[in-house]
């Protein structure tokens, strides 16, 4: 008789798979498939010098331009101290540049400067070759699996608690 998992995960359990809550819960599965996505890809970061986090500042300032600290949070998905730290860290090897807001003295706006903008293309590179590497490995349609994921993003961002329209549910590439 096969196991079924219908609590939190809410995944029937695969035949043959391990047993455990962990392997038959969605966000375990989620992040653990993210983690074996990624792994040629942090891989390559090495060979760029950089950590994914600030990858992550580098690919948003790279897709928005000029951003606040806040902003660089909201599209990169990490909290102010870690985006603080990996400013500064990316601002000291010349990568960004920083400069007072003009409406607000107190807001400091981050930019890339040319030789970020260079390991930006560096990291779109790594990154497209990662991927083609890593999709060969699946039998996935890796066209599908975004449009399954997107809709799932989308649809957790609408009935996010406390939704207030924003359009932090758009899928940011890392």
């Amino acid at each position: 008789m096969e196991a079924s998992n219908t609590g939190p995960g809410g995944l029937d359990r695969a035949p043959g798979s391990a047993g455990g809550f962990l392997e038959s819960y969605l966000p375990f599965l989620l992040h653990r498939s993210y983690q074996l996505l990624s792994e040629t890809f942090h891989a390559g970061l090495a060979d760029v010098g950089l950590d994914i986090t600030e990858c992550r500042v580098i690919n948003s300032l790279a897709d928005f331009g000029p951003l606040t600290l806040q902003r660089i949070q909201t599209h990169a998905y990490i909290v102010q101290p870690t985006a603080s730290r990996a400013c500064a860290r990316l601002e000291s090897r010349g990568l960004i540049t920083r400069r007072v807001g003009t409406g607000d003295k107190r807001q400091r706006i981050f930019e890339l400067s040319e030789e970020g903008r260079e390991v930006s293309r560096r990291l779109m590179d790594v990154s497209s070759v990662a991927l083609a590497e890593t999709l060969t490995r699946t039998s996935l349609d890796p066209l599908r699996l975004e449009t399954i994921l997107r809709h799932l993003i989308a649809d957790l961002e609408r009935s996010r608690p406390g939704n207030d329209g924003s359009p932090h549910g758009e899928l940011e590439r890392p």
